[in-house]
Order: C-alpha cells, then sequence, then structure tokens
C-alpha cells in the first residue's frame, strides 16, 4: 500500500527513493520492512551499518527497523557485529542458510530481470 506521497507506509518521508524500493527481493515478496531491511543488508553484505543507514538504504522508518531487527537476530538473518560512537552495527549473516538461499534467489532474479525473461511493472 502507498501513501499520497507514493511512499510506503513505513518508508522515512524525508528520504529520496531507497535502494530497497525496487529490487527483485521487493518485487517477488513483497515490500515489507522485513523483505526491504533484508534487500537493504544483502546490498551491504561485506560491510556492517547503524539504522540510520539501514534505514536510507531499505526506506523504512527508523521505528520500523527497530520493531522488525530483533526478530531478524534472532532468527540469525542479521547479526550485530559492535559498537561504534554509541551506535550499533549490524550486518547480514552470510554464514546463515537462508540467508545464502534469499541471495541466490536475488541472483537468479535479478538475471531473469535483466535478460527480460521477467517484466517487472511498477504497482
Amino acid at each position: 500500500m502507498k501513501t499520497e506521497a507514493n511512499q510506503s507506509p513505513n518508508q522515512d518521508p524525508d528520504s529520496e527513493e531507497a535502494y530497497a524500493e525496487d529490487t527483485p527481493l521487493t518485487w517477488a515478496f513483497g515490500d515489507t520492512p522485513k523483505v526491504k531491511i533484508i534487500a537493504a543488508l544483502l546490498s551491504e553484505a561485506e560491510r556492517d551499518i547503524n539504522i540510520s543507514d539501514i534505514s536510507r538504504l531499505s526506506g523504512v522508518s527508523r521505528s520500523a527497523i527497530y520493531e522488525h531487527l530483533d526478530d531478524l537476530v534472532e532468527l540469525g538473518v542479521v547479526t550485530q557485529t559492535r559498537e561504534m560512537g554509541g551506535s550499533t552495527l549490524y550486518q547480514i549473516n552470510t554464514e546463515n542458510e537462508a540467508v545464502e538461499k534469499v541471495a541466490e534467489l536475488e541472483s537468479i532474479f535479478l538475471n531473469q530481470w535483466c535478460n527480460d525473461e521477467v517484466k517487472i511493472t511498477p504497482e
């Protein structure tokens, strides 16, 4: 569901369109906050990032990230890596089997998308 400003209900209203708005994962699984958080963290798999960066990349408000992040940590999909400057940093857990499968699916979808095997139409 989009708001009048064409943003997801959980999107930070001050952000430009976020990375996770138009990814293969959000296309395939919907633009729920958890899917967008996972897509954002997968895009930065090699580094850990704070809540503000997750919000910017995912288009999900900080408050919504706090609502969902504990679930993702509990599932082992996301790990808390360290504290820096008073902020907790998080990273996608690339050693988690589910994350490996989701990353593989994202790659397959992206390949199909790029080869015009799948037509993605905006809502």
